[in-house]
């Protein structure tokens, strides 16, 4: 009698599982990131090996680029809006709820405040083309030749938790950065972070 040889099939791995897992962390990834917003001017600041990490909210912060350049932000949309009415009042410029919308969606400018609201006035796609001047810091304690201090003292009323950060340009030239300085000094503000980059940390170096 001859010996009946069973059927063999290829193995078979089910799928399913693995596609729901994979949909699940694509889900998950999509739901929790962040959109990029563009900055005003490209900052390349200096590496240091600090373990402390710039606070995400309350947080203002100053930009200087590579040209001496200077940028200011605060994040927050309300406390944006809330920002730029009280520095309407200083200069006397009212502002529309279009532009009051337009500029709770900036993360930074670096505009002087009489170009400010041409620019509100822009698509976002015409805004990124415009090359923004920076804000002026002059050392004179001038409306109009130093309204970084406006900024800040205005930034403040809004938000009187906010932290301050200072960003600059490793190509950055000390004479700008000491004008932002005193801009804070002549505030009595002589405590604020600095942004830098991330530097691999020596063998035996911890962050105490």
């Amino acid at each position: 009698m001859p010996i009946v040889k069973p059927k063999r099939s290829r193995p078979h791995m089910d799928m399913t599982a693995m596609c729901d897992v994979a949909f699940l962390l694509l889900t998950f990834f999509i739901l929790t990131a962040q959109i990029r917003v563009q900055e005003a001017a490209e900052i390349n600041p200096p590496t240091s090996i600090s373990g402390i990490k710039v606070p995400d909210t309350d947080i203002m912060t100053i930009s200087l680029d590579k040209d001496g350049k200077v940028f200011f932000g605060i994040d927050g949309q309300p406390n944006r809006v809330s920002m730029l009415e009280n520095i309407g009042e200083v200069y006397g410029i009212s502002f529309s709820d279009r532009e009051k919308k337009a500029f709770s969606l900036l993360p930074n400018f670096g505009l002087p405040i009489n170009q400010l609201k041409s620019y509100l006035s822009l698509k976002p796609d015409q805004q990124g083309q415009i090359k923004q001047p920076g804000i002026p810091v002059d050392s004179t304690a001038s409306l109009q030749t130093n309204q970084l201090s406006q900024w800040v003292f205005n930034a403040r009323k809004a938000n009187n938790k906010l932290r301050i950060a200072v960003k600059g340009d490793n190509l950055a030239k000390f004479p700008n950065f000491k004008n932002v300085l005193s801009s804070l000094q002549s505030q009595n503000i002589n405590k604020f972070n600095l942004i830098t980059g991330t530097e691999a940390p020596p063998a035996g170096w911890t962050n105490d």
